[in-house]
Parts: C-alpha cells; sequence; structure tokens
C-alpha cells in the first residue's frame, strides 16, 4: 500500500513540474535594463516616448543637482503665491461680498435642509445649486446657521419679501452677475405652493450659550462652595465646643445630628423658644445663643459708627450728592468707611456722594476728593 501511494505522487509531481516549465516563459534581459524600466514607468504615466530620442528625453526629465537651489526657490515662491492668493480671497469676502437677492421661500429652505440632511453624499451644495435658485455658498451658510422664525406672521413677511425680490429680478434691478442672473431665471416661471400652517414648527427654546472665562470660574467657586457648605457648618460647631471640657466632647461626637439644614438665626430660636419654656438646655446650645447675642452687640455698635444719609431730593444721574455739615474743622480728617442708604435714595449702579467722599450703591467707601 505505501508503494502504491508513493508511485501515485511520484507520478502526479513530474507532471507538476513538467507542466510549469512549460507554461514559464524565459524573458530576454535587455542590454540597458534601468532605461528600459523608465520607459515603461512613462508608458504606464501615459506618456509617448520616441524611440530614438530616448536618452535625451529621458536626461532632460532627471533632477539637476546643480540648481537644487534654484528649485527650492520655484517651490517656496509658488507656496507662498498660494497663501498670498488665499490672503487676497478671504479679504475679498469679507470686505466685497456679492450681496444676493433672497429667493428662497420658507418651506424651499426647509426642503434644501431636509435633502441635505437626509442624503447628504447625493445632495451636495453644489447639486443644491443646480436645483434652486441660490447660489453654492449660499447653501453653506443656510446649512451652517439655520434661520429659526419666532411666530407665523414673521414666516409670511419672510415669504412676501422674496416675493418682492423676484420682483425686482424679473425687472432687472439687482446688480448681480449676468451668469447668476441667468440661472436664477430659470425658476422664475416656477409655481411657489402655499405654505401650509400644520407644517410650521416654530422652536421657542432658548440657545445655548457658550460661557465665558471668568463664568467658569465664578460657577466653579459657587459649586466648590455648596459642596463645603456642610463641612463648614460642622467645623463651627467644633469651634464653639472647642472651650467645652474633654467629657463634652465625647458626648457631642456621639451624638446624633439633624439630618436636615438649618440656619444659625432658625436654631438660635429654637434654642430660646426652649429656653422660654424652661426646658433644659445644653452647654453647646448655650455657648451658640450667646456667640449669636455677642455677634448683635458687634454689629449694633458697627451701625452706630456708619452715617445715615437721608435727603429725598436727588437727581436721575449717576452721581447722587449728599452734604454733611461738620462744626468741628478737625472732623474733616475723619470720615466713616461705611454710610447707609435710604430706599427713597437707592438707585442700583448709583454712586454717592458725601462731602468729598465718594461710596458705591452698597454704601462702601470708594474713594475721596480733598477739597470739594
Amino acid at each position: 500500500m505505501i508503494a502504491l501511494r508513493l508511485r501515485h505522487l511520484y507520478r502526479t509531481c513530474d507532471k507538476v513540474i513538467i507542466r510549469n516549465l512549460r507554461n514559464r516563459r524565459l524573458e530576454v534581459k535587455s542590454a540597458n535594463p534601468g532605461l528600459g524600466n523608465q520607459i515603461k514607468a512613462y508608458e504606464k504615466d501615459g506618456l509617448r516616448v520616441n524611440e530614438e530620442n530616448v536618452e535625451e528625453f529621458i536626461e532632460s526629465s532627471e533632477s539637476d543637482f546643480f540648481n537644487v537651489g534654484q528649485a527650492y526657490d520655484d517651490h517656496m515662491n509658488e507656496t507662498l503665491m498660494g497663501k498670498y492668493e488665499l490672503r487676497h480671497r478671504i479679504v475679498r469676502d469679507k470686505y466685497f461680498k456679492e450681496n444676493m437677492p433672497n429667493l428662497l421661500t420658507w418651506s424651499e429652505k426647509e426642503q434644501i435642509r431636509h435633502l441635505a440632511s437626509t442624503e447628504p453624499d447625493e445632495w451636495t451644495p453644489e447639486k443644491i445649486a443646480e436645483s434652486f435658485p441660490v447660489t453654492a455658498p449660499v447653501v453653506k451658510k443656510l446649512l451652517k446657521y439655520p434661520w429659526k422664525p419666532a411666530t407665523a406672521e414673521r414666516i409670511a413677511r419672510h415669504d412676501a419679501s422674496v416675493m418682492r425680490n423676484w420682483k425686482e429680478l424679473k425687472e432687472g434691478s439687482p446688480n448681480i452677475p449676468p451668469e447668476i442672473r441667468k440661472h436664477f431665471l430659470k425658476f422664475s416661471n416656477r409655481s411657489i405652493p402655499p405654505l401650509k400652517q400644520e407644517s410650521i414648527k416654530i422652536d421657542i427654546t432658548p440657545g445655548r450659550r457658550d460661557l465665558g472665562e471668568f463664568e467658569r470660574i465664578v460657577r466653579k467657586c459657587a459649586e466648590k462652595e455648596t459642596e463645603t457648605t456642610p463641612n463648614n457648618n460642622e467645623n463651627t460647631l467644633v469651634k464653639l465646643n472647642a472651650g467645652a471640657s474633654e467629657g463634652d466632647d465625647k458626648f457631642i461626637q456621639s451624638k446624633k445630628r439633624d439630618p436636615k439644614i438649618v440656619t444659625l438665626e432658625e436654631l438660635t430660636m429654637k434654642i430660646k423658644k426652649r429656653l422660654d419654656k424652661g426646658s433644659k438646655v445644653d452647654i453647646n446650645d448655650q455657648m451658640i445663643a450667646g456667640s449669636v447675642n455677642t455677634g448683635k452687640k458687634a454689629v449694633s455698635v458697627n451701625i452706630e459708627n456708619e452715617l445715615e444719609v437721608f435727603n429725598d431730593q436727588y437727581e436721575e444721574s449717576g452721581v447722587v450728592e449728599f452734604k454733611n455739615k461738620a462744626d468741628d474743622p478737625m472732623e474733616v480728617m475723619n470720615y466713616p468707611e461705611r454710610i447707609r442708604i435710604p430706599k427713597k435714595a437707592y438707585k442700583k449702579g448709583a454712586t454717592y456722594k458725601v462731602n468729598d467722599c465718594f461710596y458705591d450703591h452698597d454704601g462702601k467707601f470708594l474713594y475721596r476728593v480733598l477739597g470739594m
């Protein structure tokens, strides 16, 4: 069995080798293989080379390394010319715009947006410009900046202005290039269907405004403050409890706190109610109530030092002037750093003048001009 298989394998291998040798064609090597390969490359590119002037043609096509600097200068000039042309085109488009009349109704603009969104490969701006009375740059702007009317009356006014533009175009009043006029006049005899009220979808949602750099910083700071507010409340309680004994501190830490956030005034009111009823109040609550009372006393002292301004008659300009008569000449050197502005004289963004001092609408001192 093994001998039979080997004999069959030998016969098939012999046939395969002979068949390959018959099908193989011996290529005759030319005298100049490099020249022949160059000619084949030129023929692939579509260049016809005469056999008589083959060597001269190849020598002229080869790069001359003795003039590399000149070739580089030519290349740089071409790139610079391209940059100059681009700059010229940008300036021309910016300052010398061709004012094209609006010849598209609202329904046609919606149709263009629908075609460009559903089949963008087929309906390119150039293809849309061929099928509608509009140019390719206007189509690009229309797709990039979609116009959304606020009311149905605005759409009606838009379509009425389009009909006036068509009338002026037929009369020949707009100054546009003749080729574009000829293209627009192809659509002058078409019938424009009336706009259906059901197809009008008015978008009243405000657009998303990009945040500026400073607004982002302020928002980040506000978010951080809101995140750290519970921690700050806990820290204040710890500071208030710093004067208590060690055993009290252990009792505070083990005590469960109310998860509901309350202000300091609400907490003091609750403590006062408990004191009025005669219920027991721990040391922590007493310290909180005492700190609030001392804070109110300090605020009242500062309020007494502030200057109160009352004057019903004031101008509506940016600066409101109030004069304070001083009997002692040495009193001129002393001026209040904060004033209280009455409700009648308050105006947001106004600047208030007291003698020779200027204050903002919050009553804070801004600057002083001596001698005024």
